[in-house]
């Protein structure tokens, strides 16, 4: 197994991947693909090379719709070290590893090592929506020609759902804009600007209650004190899973918060993987949370029919009702 026109050069940084084509393609039949991240995991199973990924993550591995998606995954081994920010290059190489995708804030140890094993590493941006959008298009451009039409096909949903919801927004005052809370990992963990969270909360027309709450911080994520959170009074909290928005719901200290009051605390939907995250299906997050903020101005955007469609479309699935509505409103 080789790529062919193998590039010297181990670790490509966003401005590298975007620039001169410099990427090769490779046989979609023989490329071996490891990634630890995973969420990366989903984009090359949309790409349509799932199947040759020889080691994943083992939270992709854990989900249900992952593994019907790609049964073999069972059987693959998760690649990332205790901790998850930095991979084994002796497992990457014994793998087989030709393609290596991984967050530019992971380690990868011994480089040099992994170059001369031929194991190409592609290290990409996160944390914005534009730069989970490039790296659809730059997975694809490592893969070859199949994968870059699947991924201008995705971009085009992408971009169409992106046009129809800042349709129905352009005329909603600032003043109007329903206030959101998220919590991700644990109640009082969230994240403010910039973020991925903040680009998709922006889109659909949320106000995020703790846009500002981590000043100049890098990654603007970390736990806050829950008086801070009942302070800003959110109208609506979405909680990344389901035992934090029970949680929510079920404890005196947040009784008080217009969003626990009004029963509006909702679970954020999952599939391949979490929506809300860096996952190719961030196209249905802002659609799905501009209609639960504004149902009537999405009254003709049926979020079952869309979930199915696109599952169908990007990966091949046929989703029952009951799986459509897991998706949406996740049982755990």
């Amino acid at each position: 197994m080789k790529l062919t026109r193998l590039l010297p050069a181990l670790a490509f940084t966003v401005g590298a991947l975007t620039t001169g084509g410099l990427l090769a393609s490779t046989e979609h039949s023989e490329v071996r693909i490891a990634s630890p991240w995973p969420a990366q995991n989903t984009i090359i199973t949309m790409l349509g090379y799932g199947d040759n990924i020889v080691g994943t993550s083992m939270v992709a591995k854990q989900i249900p719709l992952f593994r019907q998606s790609l049964p073999h995954i069972v059987d693959v081994p998760p690649v990332s070290m205790s901790g998850s920010h930095e991979v084994n290059p002796e497992q990457i190489i014994a793998l087989g590893t030709q393609l290596l995708f991984v967050a530019k804030n992971m380690s990868v140890p011994q480089p040099e090592m992994l170059a001369q094993a031929g194991v190409r590493v592609l290290a990409f941006d996160a944390n914005s929506m534009p730069a989970l959008t490039r790296r659809v298009q730059q997975t694809a451009d490592a893969l070859g020609p199949d994968a870059q039409e699947r991924a201008q096909r995705y971009q085009r949903y992408f971009e169409r759902n992106a046009a129809l919801v800042r349709e129905r927004l352009k005329d909603l005052p600032a003043s109007a804009r329903v206030t959101v809370y998220h919590s991700m990992g644990n109640p009082l963990t969230t994240t403010g600007r910039p973020s991925l969270n903040q680009d998709w909360m922006d889109l659909a027309g949320a106000k995020n209650v703790a846009e500002s709450w981590f000043g100049v911080k890098k990654n603007s994520a970390g736990e806050v004190a829950l008086e801070r959170v009942v302070a800003a009074n959110p109208a609506v909290i979405v909680a990344m899973n389901r035992r934090d928005a029970d949680a929510i719901m079920a404890s005196p200290q947040w009784a008080s918060v217009d969003a626990v009051v009004h029963h509006r605390v909702y679970t954020n939907p999952k599939g391949m993987f979490w929506w809300c995250r860096e996952t190719s299906e961030e196209a249905l997050q802002f659609l799905w949370l501009a209609k639960t903020l504004y149902p009537a101005r999405f009254a003709d955007v049926d979020m079952v029919k869309e979930t199915r469609d696109f599952y169908r479309d990007f990966f091949g699935l046929s989703l029952s009702d009951a799986q459509v509505a897991a998706i949406l409103t996740p049982p755990r």
